[in-house]
C-alpha cells in the first residue's frame, strides 16, 4: 500500500516535531477524520508505525510512505 502524506514541521518541544496534516492513498482515499491532527511525532519513522497500526491497519512491511509533491 502506498501512501503520500504532507506533514507541518515547528512542533513540540524546541520545534523539533512535526504534525500529520494530509495523507492520501493511491486510489484517492484522504482518510479524513481518521488520524489524530494533533498527535505530534519524533521522526517518520514513527509516522509510518502509527499510520500502519491506527490508520490503515497493514502490517508495516506492507506500507510505503512518501512526502507530498504540493
Amino acid at each position: 500500500m502506498n501512501l503520500e502524506y504532507y506533514i507541518i514541521r515547528g512542533r513540540g518541544d524546541g520545534g523539533l516535531k512535526f504534525q500529520l496534516a494530509k495523507l492520501e492513498d493511491d486510489s484517492g482515499n484522504r482518510y479524513k477524520g481518521e488520524y489524530d491532527m494533533a498527535r505530534h511525532f519524533a521522526s517518520i519513522d514513527e509516522l509510518k508505525t502509527y499510520i500502519a497500526d491506527d490508520v490503515v491497519n497493514k502490517p508495516l512491511a506492507d506500507l510505503s510512505i512518501s512526502a507530498m509533491n504540493i
